[in-house]
């Protein structure tokens, strides 16, 4: 007699869009996961029989993808959403940043970063960057609610600290880091025109002794360009790889003015990209050349950046944007594939920050970080190509159910772990402040 087999969830009857390396597509499909692991991806009459199953959930007439990965973002930046409008990124900065330092705590971070957690969940969001002040309130935040999460302490002279303290603070939260399930550890810099020499050599110092990835902003607006050449002689990116930290432990964020070379030292190099297309046209940065650093060979994944300039956190809207965006831009249909855009989205960003063997695909052994698309909706009818549909019609409104770490956090389009009204009410009361 088979012995019987316990699986806690089981997902069956969906369309499966696995970004396995195959990249295979199961028509009519089944999920089995037992605690945070997936057990089995196969075709729903292949599934096993002997299975005690816990929780059954019908994906007939749902499109099952990996959960998006947000490569890059500042989640509590949702406080300041609408405040700071139709400004350059230099003018805006100097706004936000009138706003941060003397008025953000631990209390209304965590408030921020939690709306944006609901908001990223509702969007089929299961894992994301962050970079933003009193970091650890952030990561506590995603530990309790079980989201996947990449931070780390900033390394930044924003504010004029001490350098020493800096330092120390970020040595004592990487050391802490490892204590956590659902925190991936990244060191970061704001900017090469916010750091000095000496605030980035203790960045490639903290990336090797803690094996760690190293992000930053780079290359975002042409003024930047100019600012850092004026201080330093080089591009951000000549910069960069002057302190040792092009590699393919690093992710770059934005890389909207690069020139050939530097497209071709990136891809040398392993360096990895993140692209923020709303951000970088709400701020009239400019366009990222993504389809030459695709045909490089640089591996591209996808942010919303903070919800103050973008101004929301749909990273579904996001891959909408992105794909339109580069066939105008270069007059050509073909470039930027709807599976080039997912890919963007899901194992592209896990690849960029060293946890693709955990999430950014479903296969046996992975995380089930999960999202299950509802299409049947006129919006969505018919299903010639999936892809399309995916990246061309569906909405964040179209998410029906969420899990990360195989833990149900939205079910039928309903949050699980949050208090919505309670949570608005609250970051409605803290953003009164910012006038």
């Amino acid at each position: 007699m088979e012995q019987i087999k316990t699986m806690d969830v089981v997902i069956d009857g969906g369309m499966i869009l696995t970004m396995n390396d195959d990249r295979q597509v199961i028509e009519k499909g089944g999920i089995t996961i037992s605690g945070d692991s997936i057990v089995h991806v196969l075709p729903s009459d292949q599934l096993p029989n002997n299975l005690e199953v816990k929780k059954v959930i019908n994906a007939e007439g749902m499109v099952v993808i990996p959960g998006l990965i947000n490569a890059h973002s500042h989640l509590a930046m949702t406080l300041f959403r609408g405040l700071v409008e139709d400004l350059d990124l230099i003018s805006w900065l100097e706004k936000v940043w009138k706003y941060e330092l003397p008025s953000l705590n631990e209390a209304s971070v965590r408030a921020g970063s939690k709306l944006a957690l609901a908001e990223m969940i509702a969007g089929g969001v299961t894992c994301a960057h962050d970079m933003y002040w009193h970091y650890e309130a952030t990561m506590a935040l995603s530990e309790e609610i079980g989201f996947r999460l990449i931070s780390g302490p900033p390394i930044t002279g924003i504010g004029e600290p001490d350098f020493e303290s800096m330092v120390a603070q970020a040595r004592s939260v990487l050391d802490i880091s490892k204590k956590y399930h659902f925190v991936h550890p990244v060191i970061q810099a704001h900017s090469t025109y916010t750091t000095t020499s000496e605030m980035m050599n203790a960045v490639l110092e903290l990336k090797d002794e803690y094996g760690v990835p190293f992000t930053t902003h780079a290359s975002e607006t042409q003024s930047e360009i100019e600012t850092v050449n004026d201080m330093y002689g080089k591009t951000p990116i000549e910069l960069i790889q002057s302190y040792n930290l092009l590699d393919d432990k690093t992710i770059l964020a934005h890389c909207v003015h690069i020139n050939d070379e530097e497209i071709e030292m990136l891809a040398e190099s392993g360096t990895h990209v993140a692209h923020c297309p709303e951000s970088n046209l709400k701020l009239g940065s400019g366009i990222a050349r993504i389809a030459e650093m695709f045909a490089a060979g640089i591996n591209i994944c996808l942010g919303t950046d903070g919800a103050a300039s973008n101004n929301d956190l749909d990273l579904l809207g996001e891959m909408r944007t992105a794909a339109l965006l580069q066939k105008g831009f270069y007059n050509d249909p073909k470039v930027l594939k709807t599976i080039e855009v997912l890919e963007m989205a899901t194992i592209n960003g896990a690849k960029a920050y060293g946890i693709d063997h955990l999430t950014g695909s479903i296969e046996p052994g992975k995380k089930a970080d999960i999202v299950l698309l509802d299409f049947q909706k006129p919006h969505l009818t018919p299903c010639k190509d999936a892809y399309a549909n995916l990246i061309y019609s569906a909405t964040k409104a179209d998410v029906d159910t969420v899990l990360i770490d195989g833990r149900i956090q939205m079910e039928g389009g309903e949050l699980i772990a949050f208090e919505e009204d309670v949570l608005m009410a609250e970051v409605r009361s803290i953003s009164e402040k910012f006038v």
